[in-house]
Parts: C-alpha cells; sequence; structure tokens
C-alpha cells in the first residue's frame, strides 16, 4: 500500500494498521473504503475478517443499522427464506476457502475460522458483509445493507489534503 494510502486509512480509523493491507475498494472521492487485510497479522495473529471497512460514512450508518436490530432481523430472515439462506452459506464457504488459499505453503500461521467476520451460524456484523460487497461484489447480507444505506454520498472527503480528518466532512442520511 502507498504511503498516501496508509495515511488516509490510517486517519479513517483512527490508529495504525497492524498489518500490510491494500485497497479493495474506493470511494467517489477516490479515497479508500474498503481494505483487504491479510489473514495473519504482522505479529501472526489470525484476523478473519478479509475485507475492512474504512469509510466513515458507512461506518456510522452501518453501526445505526447494527444499534435498530437489522443483524437480528437479517439472522430471522436466514432461518426463513431458503432462497437468502443459501445465498449466505455459499458466500460463507468461498469466503473462508478464498482467506485460507492465501496461506496454503505459509508456516507457522493459524488459519481464522467462519465465514465473513469469522461468523459461522450468524451474520454477526454488517460491516464486514458490507466490505465484502464492496470489494468482491458476491455478498447478499452486503447487498441488503447497501440497499438500506445508499451509495456514497458524502458531500466533501473525509480526510483533507494533509491527511487529517477533514473538519468539514459530513454525509447525507
Amino acid at each position: 500500500m502507498a504511503s498516501k494510502n496508509k495515511k488516509i486509512v490510517e486517519t479513517q480509523l483512527g490508529r495504525s494498521l497492524r498489518s500490510k493491507v491494500e485497497v479493495a475498494s474506493s470511494c467517489h472521492y477516490n479515497l479508500p473504503a474498503v481494505i483487504k487485510v491479510p489473514s495473519n497479522l504482522d505479529d501472526g495473529t489470525p484476523f478473519p475478517t478479509s475485507y475492512w471497512l474504512t469509510c466513515p460514512m458507512y461506518n456510522k450508518k452501518v453501526g445505526s443499522l447494527e444499534s435498530q436490530g437489522l443483524i437480528k432481523e437479517l439472522d430471522k430472515q436466514l432461518n426463513e427464506n431458503k432462497d437468502l439462506n443459501q445465498q449466505w452459506t455459499e458466500r460463507q464457504k468461498s469466503y473462508e476457502e478464498e482467506r485460507n488459499r492465501e496461506n496454503i505453503n505459509k508456516e507457522n500461521l493459524i488459519n481464522p475460522t467462519g465465514g465473513v467476520g469469522g461468523a459461522k451460524e450468524s451474520i454477526k456484523c454488517l460491516h464486514s458483509h458490507l466490505a465484502d460487497e464492496l470489494a468482491t461484489n458476491k455478498n447478499i447480507i452486503g447487498k441488503i445493507v447497501i440497499e438500506s444505506v445508499g451509495g456514497f454520498n458524502c458531500e466533501e472527503p473525509c480526510v483533507d489534503e494533509n491527511y487529517n480528518k477533514n473538519i468539514k466532512w459530513k454525509s447525507k442520511w
């Protein structure tokens, strides 16, 4: 990752990165929105989330959906809707397979388990599903989240030209 993008992501997240990452998706201002994280961080810690949402707008909106109970509602729909459950299950399996392929021939690493965000039996985290959808266009739960919150709509970039949080930044809801 270029040092420019690294600085932008660290500003978006408000902390230092714990591993080398790459930008997997960008917003309408060409700023990172999703990063691809290795399955083991630089210190060897297993990390089950391949795609991490960095976009402050989406983080804020998705946090609101989670606090309103959307995970519980979608888990209920997974139990009631066989087609939705099948699509979710297929992505959980393919996500884990894609992540585990990266560790082939790497010694002394522990493979994280589970699908999107490490989940095995429930959705667990809408942020992870949205990040996966933005990066791969393969995640039915991420598609539902986008339908719920809309696309990128910030009026100003979240990070300014000096890699600081943009004090003018805001998003529409």
